[in-house]
């Protein structure tokens, strides 16, 4: 046997072994629509995705701090959209976190440096944490200038931030229930995928002089951004479901 012929002998046999080992799984009932497989599984429905997602803090929260149907779907959309489904204990990479007292960065429970992520061919590092994946800078400039988070990182506190960082971007109630009225959310994204980078953006329609960044398919940021048919669908799942209940 020459050289070139032990080398491929050891290529075949180094290729059969990866193909005879089992992928990797995803956790139970997390949908990662940036989990690489060279045979991902398809993906869920999206009404599966939302029967099947755990809300335990869901009828206490509201009660405690009630908001209109509309911000509820909101809030809930953009918690599936950043992958923290109704958990408000959720930091980056999928760990959770159990004081509530301050950011995990505060408290020690997440690393100084955050959370390492993959984009593309760079390793990041995130900080981002709760239900609605606020970065540490975010949430002591929410403390220090807003007065949010004075009573520590709380799903009540959560809530109200997320929802003070969605009237900062221009959504008030009326813009949203206009929005629901015409199906049209368009801007709602535009303006909020500024904050959340898994939501979409679309400033095709917009003359050229008042485009401003938006990587299709990639959101504002670069990073993955769900498609907006499915943004909208998720929405109106969980708007028909609050106004059941």
């Amino acid at each position: 046997m020459n050289s070139k012929e032990g080398m491929c002998l050891v290529s075949g046999f180094l290729l059969a072994s990866c193909v005879s080992q089992e992928l990797p799984r995803v956790p139970a009932g997390y949908v990662d629509y940036d989990y690489r497989l060279q045979e991902k599984p398809a993906a869920p429905s999206l009404e599966k995705v939302i029967t099947t997602t755990t809300c335990e803090q869901k009828a206490v929260e509201e009660k405690k701090y009630p908001i209109t149907t509309e911000y509820r779907a909101l809030l809930n959309t953009i918690a599936w959209a950043e992958g923290t489904d109704c958990h408000y204990n959720m930091m980056a990479g999928r760990m959770l976190f159990t004081d509530y007292s301050a950011h995990p960065i505060e408290t020690g429970e997440m690393p100084k440096t955050g959370t390492p992520f993959r984009v593309r061919w760079r390793t990041l590092h995130t900080t981002a944490a709760g239900r609605y994946q606020f970065l540490h800078r975010t949430y002591t400039t929410l403390k220090n200038e807003a007065g949010l988070f004075q009573t520590g990182f709380n799903p009540e506190e959560q809530d109200k931030a997320a929802k003070y960082l969605i009237e900062k971007q221009n959504i008030s109630p009326e813009i949203l229930d206009e929005a629901v009225k015409t199906k049209n959310f368009t801007e709602v994204w535009n303006n909020l995928s500024w904050i959340w980078a898994s939501l979409p953006c679309d400033e095709s329609k917009k003359p050229r002089r008042e485009q401003r960044r938006c990587h299709k398919d990639r959101g504002r940021y670069g990073q993955f951004a769900h498609q907006q048919e499915n943004v909208e669908k998720i929405f109106f799942i969980f708007y028909e479901t609050n106004n059941r209940e």
